[in-house]
């Protein structure tokens, strides 16, 4: 009998398979010509491939399910069934960050000597106990730390290890167990720490830690949980940090990450009042907001498959391209690097700019130009000392 229980992921008893969240779903919408019978099969006989082998893992079937049951939650589920008899191929340890020899690990280990410094410091544990105001960086922020040196940051006490994961990947793919297990640690580890408030830099932790470590596996966390992007929006609202309108007359658009579909409008509309705020028109792509496609690297859920995350990375930007816009921003360090990449292996490639990087230029301080060197250094971690992973049969136990 599984640890786990369908109904702590998907209300059964609120669904009642209208099929609007398949209707909606960017990848599948236009696939299926009876969702809601697909979505029942899903529910009552855990055997759907047509979902399965082909949801992008995007959230907008929960973002905008009428009843509240979480149908995400529920493929989820099934992925996790499917994992516990099958296992997963070894190449998805590539982008798992608390796998050995994973990529992302590989990558903090590839920085500049200034970002080393910055991950070194962030590592030191005693800093964060004496701190008025703390800061998870998590691996969104790591494989990025020269986004964090900008005086927008020096109120926080920065912390976060290489073992210290909010654990989202594996809740992408549905390795439940693993998220569960590190969970745990979590909870041991940030309560010894003894802090009152934490701020989550990424979008994805902040989801995590506020609502799904909780809601779906139990975590007590003695703190309360912020995300920075928020505290940047009313510090730039109440002008205590002073920005120059640098975007003046720019037209850009905004890609919005998949854990922002969860956590509703008003947040995903923050990052486009501060653009506006800095001068830029916001314009948007065929789907935004809730219906936001994912930026590749969700592709990779179902299947495990480095070509259907290409495919992923190279529609979004597409869509970006046809929106107009001069510029697309982003708001999560993930979807930085996978769009980087892809403009280094498409021809639809767009500037791509961090928020944060674009107001810490509005300050005054413009920060290096890293994430192309970033990209470059992902894909050879992935194709090239990754390769006997990505090519090898075997599968694993996680």
């Amino acid at each position: 009998m599984s640890e786990f229980e369908i109904q702590s992921f998907f209300s059964v008893a609120d669904c009642d398979y209208c099929g609007e969240c398949l209707k909606a779903c960017p990848a599948l919408g236009s696939e299926l010509r009876k969702p809601g019978l697909y979505f029942r099969k899903l529910v009552e006989c855990a055997n759907s491939p047509e979902i399965l082998e082909l949801c992008d893992s995007c959230m907008t079937c929960s973002a905008v399910c009428p009843n509240g049951a979480n149908p995400y939650g529920l493929i989820l589920y099934r992925w996790f069934e499917r994992g516990q008899k099958r296992g997963y191929p070894i190449r998805a340890t590539l982008v798992m960050p608390l796998e050995p020899d994973n990529a992302w690990s590989r990558l903090s280990d590839e920085v500049t000597e200034h970002e080393k410094d910055l991950l070194n410091n962030w590592a030191d544990m005693s800093r964060v106990e004496k701190a008025e105001r703390v800061m998870f960086a998590g691996c969104n922020l790591r494989i990025m730390p020269f986004l964090a040196s900008s005086p927008i940051f020096e109120e926080y006490a920065i912390f976060g290890d290489q073992k210290l994961c909010c654990g989202e990947v594996y809740y992408r793919i549905g390795a439940l167990r693993k998220v569960k297990e590190n969970c745990c640690l979590l909870e041991e580890k940030l309560k010894s720490i003894g802090i009152k408030e934490m701020a989550c830099y990424c979008q994805a932790c902040y989801n995590m830690f506020k609502n799904i470590l909780q809601s779906h596996f139990g975590a007590l966390f003695p703190f309360k949980i912020s995300y920075f992007g928020d505290a940047l929006f009313h510090d730039i609202k109440r002008g205590k940090i002073s920005c120059e309108s640098i975007l003046k007359g720019l037209k850009v658009t905004v890609h919005d990450p998949c854990h922002s579909k969860l956590l509703g409008k008003d947040f995903q509309m923050k990052p486009r009042a501060i653009l506006e705020k800095l001068g830029a028109s916001v314009v948007e792509m065929k789907h935004h907001h809730e219906f936001a496609l994912c930026c590749g690297l969700g592709y990779g859920a179902a299947r495990y498959n480095p070509l259907d995350m290409a495919k992923g990375i190279i529609r979004r930007l597409k869509e970006a391209r046809e929106s107009g816009a001069e510029r697309l921003v982003v708001y999560c360090n993930s979807c930085y690097l996978l769009f980087s990449i892809g403009n280094l292996i498409t021809p639809w490639g767009i500037p791509v700019y961090h928020i944060n990087e674009i107001v810490s230029g509005a300050t005054g301080f413009p920060l290096p130009r890293l994430a192309e060197d970033r990209a470059k250094q992902m894909l050879r971690e992935l194709f090239i000392r990754g390769m006997p992973k990505v090519l090898s049969p075997r599968r694993i136990r996680i």
